[in-house]
Formats: C-alpha cells, sequence, structure tokens
C-alpha cells in the first residue's frame, strides 16, 4: 500500500473517533456545545457513508451538498452559544439564513449535486475563518474573562482547530474543480492527502478539547 493511500484511509479514523466520545458523552457534555456534539455525531455519520459509497465504487459527491450546509449551522451555531454577549442574534441568523439560501441555489443551478460544490465550500470557509479570528480576538481579551474558565479553554481548542483546517484548504476549494478536470491522478491524490491531513489536524484539536471537557465534569 502507498503512503497516499495510507493516508488517505488512515485520515477516516480521527471524525469517526470524535463522533464515537460524542455519542460516549452524549450528555456529559455543556449545553453551548450542544451544537458541536451534533456536528461530530453527523460529521461521523456522513464519513460512514463516503466510505460505503466509495467501496462500492459509486459517486458520492451529492454528500458534500448535504454535508456543507449541515455543517456550516452545526458549526455557526456553536460559535452563536459561545460568544452569545458579542454577536447580535438578528444579524447572526440573517447570515446564516442568507449562506443557506446561498448554497440551496448553487446546488440546484450553479454546481449540481454531481459536482464538486466549491461555491459553497469557500463561502463556508471564509466565514468561519472570520468567526474564527473573532474569537481569538474574544478570547485574548482579558475583559472577555473567558481565558480563564474551563468552557473558554474548550472553545479555544475546538477553535483553532475549525481556524487551521478551514483555512489551509481555502486554495483547495478555490481550485478544486479546475484540479480535478485538469490535473493528473496522482496530483489530485496529493491534493486530498493534503486536505485529508489538515482535517486530521482540526479532529486532534476536537478530541483533545472533548477530552480535557469531559475530564473536567
Amino acid at each position: 500500500m502507498s503512503v497516499v493511500r495510507f493516508i488517505l484511509i488512515a485520515s477516516n479514523a480521527p471524525p469517526l473517533l470524535a463522533g464515537a466520545f460524542a455519542a460516549i458523552y452524549f450528555k456529559k457534555f455543556d449545553g453551548k456545545l450542544f451544537s458541536f456534539k451534533l456536528f461530530l455525531l453527523f460529521n461521523s455519520g456522513i464519513q460512514i457513508l463516503q466510505l460505503v459509497l466509495s467501496n462500492l465504487k459509486l459517486h458520492n459527491l451529492f454528500l458534500l451538498h448535504i454535508a456543507v450546509p449541515v455543517e456550516f449551522t452545526l458549526l455557526a451555531y456553536f460559535y452563536y452559544a459561545s460568544l452569545e454577549k458579542y454577536i447580535d442574534k438578528k444579524i447572526f441568523f440573517t447570515g446564516m439564513t442568507l449562506f443557506l439560501l446561498f448554497s440551496f441555489v448553487n446546488s440546484t443551478f450553479i454546481q449540481p449535486i454531481s459536482t464538486f460544490n466549491s461555491h459553497s465550500l469557500i463561502v463556508e470557509a471564509l466565514v468561519l475563518i472570520i468567526l474564527s479570528i473573532f474569537t481569538f480576538i474574544v478570547l485574548l481579551d482579558p475583559r472577555s474573562g473567558m481565558h480563564q474558565v474551563p468552557m473558554g479553554k474548550t472553545v479555544a481548542l475546538i477553535n483553532s482547530g475549525i481556524f487551521i483546517n478551514f483555512s489551509t484548504t481555502l486554495l483547495i476549494y478555490y481550485f478544486s474543480n479546475f484540479l480535478i478536470k485538469n490535473a493528473d491522478e496522482a496530483t489530485v491524490n496529493y491534493i486530498w492527502v493534503y486536505n485529508d491531513l489538515a482535517s486530521v489536524a482540526m479532529y486532534i484539536f476536537f478530541i483533545v478539547a472533548i477530552w480535557k471537557h469531559i475530564k473536567q465534569k
């Protein structure tokens, strides 16, 4: 087995492990992490479906068109729950609704479910990067007091994982359809390895955050 193949297969383990933690310790999560634990469970389910379809050599890009709006909604609400005092409720939910509408229009009329929904992924990444940077600012501000409480440390770990993943893979999303159509198979595989390594890094932060959060209970 090649190194590339091994990485592509092994990268499925962290999201499944995080999903297992979320399922086992479901009741031990703080209320502010409710949407985050749903995100972990949802993504592990999507990961299993992708593996099944891939092994059956069936088309699975349509799963991204389902995963992106759900993933965005759950992660965005995690930020809202964590930073409720600093985010305007009307602006937040208006922005979330606009993204969901954009994602629907994109999947229906612009990038159908048989293609890579790069437009939605790019917008999702940009918004989550902005939210993660804003969260870092709040966490570092002594007046917020978040850096002194256990929940603040949990949010910091989760936020770090989100920032690393989406800031790292933004360019991949931007050039994805061009690369899929024009690059050779080996190049495409290396690009997905890069993407999967960023995802693995994110889930390592998530697993550490979950473990520390549970130990505090």
